[in-house]
């Protein structure tokens, strides 16, 4: 009798002790819903030292931050272009699916019951604030009226002058007046850049926002997007007589259909501008190159100060850190300067994920991925509702192990009609009118300088080419843009 009262006692007190502690602990850990620190580069490429030590650009930040998660080393924009690559990334939706195929679009009139990424968190309880560039800045990047993204939002900067070129008398760049303010480069002899104000900005959100409600926070860094501007002690970092630049072989577009070099005019244009000049002189394509360099080293120090301050607060152990850049950039490589194409060096990016209790410190994963995938990855992440219309898929798994099977390859868009799948060893690109390119990616040709389908052994490929074909859309959102309406114009 006594031991049974003994034993019951001992069973109704651990139960007791059970329930009390589930319901101490559950208001806590709903309290302590993740944070997000979502930070955003403007035209960072891959030719940095997160992806390889032996590149020349140093991202020393970059890779103190994949030291502490998951870095993806195949990890590619939806467009080569700011606006459609961003709406992509921060809706979830490819251009394929939107119709937000250009620059001019304004992606909030063509899709305004869209739910955006900052407002799937505000919907879930919340504070969504943000500074510098997050949407494409300009006329299309104006959101909702009355539905903005953010709770608060700390606009972009100007960008200030360079030291060197403040009156860009040799900066015409052929006669486009309305690039002419941004085809610059060089030293910065301001006080703050506009990321500088940008990082304060958020720094202090961190410092000041209360610990009791959950923070969506968005930093946008606009380096290295041209103007390529910098202080003078980054320049230091990449000396002008020993600066590496990257392979050009002579006729790199002879193997290119017609219409992948006409995608590529703007770049082309920047090449006949800057290829013509002598190295020494301010706007040759070997001192764009530099500033280039300088602007990246620049963007990456001011990772360096938000994880700075991250640490500082101690939020960094309840948030989860997403770093991503809408597109990448060619520095002379395809006989190209800028971007808008579908070549690797346009579409490849830097993209970690820290993710404390998902990823494991210095993880490396070699699978291809898209960026639409951030949207529900982060969804899933912070344990909010999925959303099944998003183009992308949740990353998780390849987060808890590299090695999962993934079978989607990558898909980037430029224009209705053209675009690149990217397989673990292949980019595959198609064209509106059928034409096509491929490359070997494994070791053989990073750069893409090699069409193999315009060789004479391209049946040896056929096999290739069907297996990335499928992944192509099978129907794509009709151009509906101001771009397309002009030229519907002229014709």
């Amino acid at each position: 009798m006594h031991t049974e009262n003994k034993t019951n006692t001992v069973s109704l007190s651990v139960s007791t002790w059970v329930f009390m502690v589930f319901f101490m602990l559950s208001p806590i850990c709903a309290a302590k819903k993740m944070d997000v620190l979502f930070i955003a580069i403007d035209d960072m490429n891959d030719w940095t030292t997160v992806f390889d030590k032996n590149n020349p650009i140093q991202t020393p930040n970059l890779e103190r931050l994949a030291a502490r998660g998951a870095f993806f080393e195949k990890a590619y924009c939806a467009s080569a272009s700011c606006n459609p690559s961003r709406t992509a990334t921060l809706t979830g939706l490819r251009p394929s699916t939107s119709g937000v195929y250009n620059n001019p679009d304004p992606w909030a009139e063509m899709l305004p019951e869209v739910i955006t990424l900052p407002q799937a968190f505000k919907h879930n309880g919340y504070a969504a604030i943000g500074a510098g560039k997050i949407f494409t800045h300009g006329k299309a990047g104006i959101e909702q009226k009355d539905n903005p993204s953010f709770d608060a939002f700390y606009k972009l900067q100007p960008a200030g002058k360079s030291k060197l070129h403040a009156d860009k008398p040799h900066m015409n760049y052929n006669g486009y007046p309305g690039r002419k303010r941004f085809f610059d480069w060089g030293e910065h002899d301001t006080d703050k850049q506009a990321d500088e104000h940008t990082v304060e900005y958020v720094n202090e959100v961190m410092a000041s926002h209360p610990r009791e409600k959950p923070l969506f926070l968005a930093a946008g860094i606009y380096r290295p997007h041209m103007p390529f501007f910098a202080p003078p002690r980054t320049f230091e970092k990449y000396p002008f007589n020993t600066l590496r630049m990257p392979p050009m072989p002579e006729n790199d577009l002879a193997d290119v259909p017609p219409l992948g070099v006409e995608m590529a005019r703007i770049s082309l244009d920047g090449w006949n501008y800057v290829s013509q000049k002598p190295d020494d002189h301010p706007g040759s394509l070997k001192k764009m190159v530099q500033s280039y360099q300088a602007a990246s080293d620049f963007a990456d120090e001011m990772v360096g100060r938000l994880l700075d301050q991250l640490d500082k607060t101690g939020r960094a152990e309840n948030t989860i850190i997403v770093l991503w850049s809408d597109h990448g950039y060619h520095l002379g490589d395809k006989t190209s300067c800028g971007k808008t194409t579908l070549w690797e060096k346009a579409n490849h990016v830097p993209f970690i994920i820290v993710a404390p209790g998902i990823t494991q410190p210095g993880t490396r994963i070699d699978t291809p991925v898209s960026l639409v995938d951030i949207y529900p990855t982060l969804l899933d992440l912070a344990g909010l509702p999925a959303k099944p219309d998003l183009d992308g898929q949740s990353l998780v798994p390849l987060l808890k192990d590299p090695q999962a099977k993934w079978e989607r390859p990558a898909l980037m868009t430029e224009g209705r009609g053209n675009h690149a799948v990217r397989s673990r060893d292949w980019r595959y690109i198609r064209y509106k009118d059928g034409t096509e390119e491929l490359y070997d990616c494994k070791t053989d040709d990073p750069w893409n300088h090699t069409n193999l389908l315009a060789g004479e052994d391209k049946d040896n490929y056929t096999a290739v080419v069907a297996e990335h074909k499928k992944w192509l859309p099978e129907t794509e959102a009709p151009e509906r843009g101001p771009l397309h309406k002009s030229m519907n114009k002229k014709r």
